[in-house]
């Protein structure tokens, strides 16, 4: 009688970038109450003692990679550690970013140029490593904002990378959807994160924009239900959701001059 043998399970994990604070954090805390017990959580940041304390509080096992995305030798460090574990990606998480506000003249040309790293090219750098460790049945996120369905006068750079996750992630959506690897591109209004400075928190709460501020707790459940409705992109605020039908409707450059006058 001949004996199959049984193939050993897969080492699941779920890789959330930005994971030590504001909406990284948020997701963490919500996938650690409703993962199953033997999915363990990776947590990405540059932080390593920040990503400990945070993750020493967690159920489920973790791993912490302290890395800054902004360097391209990361991403091979995340395949290699993949490959290492023969791990299997269930979820990953692309929330790592930064903002930059102002004329884009009097921004220094480095922080651009992080700016563009972070939150363009290493989204793109990140889920390509990852992306060979996923199965049918996986799911990718991608934490674009509201401001990429319009150009923003004021934060023109920070947009427009914001453009590009998401027009990058309805692509991405249709070509693995004969893998039955799902995307979703989710769009919150600011969030008072660390994401932000304390000065450009005060600014932000001296504008109309304090209005349409969401809490990451309710932006990481939305955005986790939409994955498991496996919708493509997801706008958690109402208010987002009016910008999104008017930058269909109203022509971008009454949009632009609108908000330049608003935000310039």
């Amino acid at each position: 009688m001949k004996v199959e043998a049984v193939q050993k399970p897969k080492y699941a994990a779920a890789l959330i970038t930005g994971a030590s604070s504001g909406l990284g954090a948020a997701f963490v805390r919500l996938l650690d109450e409703t993962l199953p017990d033997d999915v363990a959580l990776w947590l990405l940041a540059r932080n390593e003692e920040k990503l400990k304390t945070f993750a020493a509080g967690l159920k489920h096992q973790t791993r912490v990679l302290a890395l800054d995305l902004r360097d391209e030798a990361s991403c091979k460090r995340i395949g290699d550690a993949l490959r290492e574990q023969g791990a299997s990606v269930q979820l990953l998480i692309n929330n790592a970013g930064e903002g930059r506000e102002g004329r884009f003249e009097e921004l220094d040309a480095s922080s651009c140029r992080s700016l563009c790293d972070l939150n363009v090219r290493s989204q793109v750098a990140v889920t390509s490593a990852v992306l060979p460790f996923m199965e049918a049945g996986s799911a990718i996120v991608f934490v674009a904002s509201v401001a990429a369905f319009l150009p923003q006068p004021g934060f023109a750079a920070y947009a427009a990378t914001k453009a590009f996750i998401l027009s990058f992630g309805r692509a991405l959506a249709e070509e693995l959807r004969r893998r039955e690897i799902h995307v979703t591109v989710t769009c919150p209004n600011p969030m008072l994160t660390d994401f932000f400075t304390h000065e450009e928190k005060e600014k932000l709460l001296a504008s109309y924009k304090r209005w349409g501020i969401e809490n990451p707790d309710t932006v990481a459940a939305k955005t986790l239900g939409a994955v498991r409705r496996r919708k493509v992109v997801v706008v958690t605020p109402l208010s987002g959701r009016l910008v999104r039908v008017l930058s269909k409707v109203v022509p971008v450059k009454w949009m632009t001059r609108l908000l330049g006058m608003v935000l310039v």
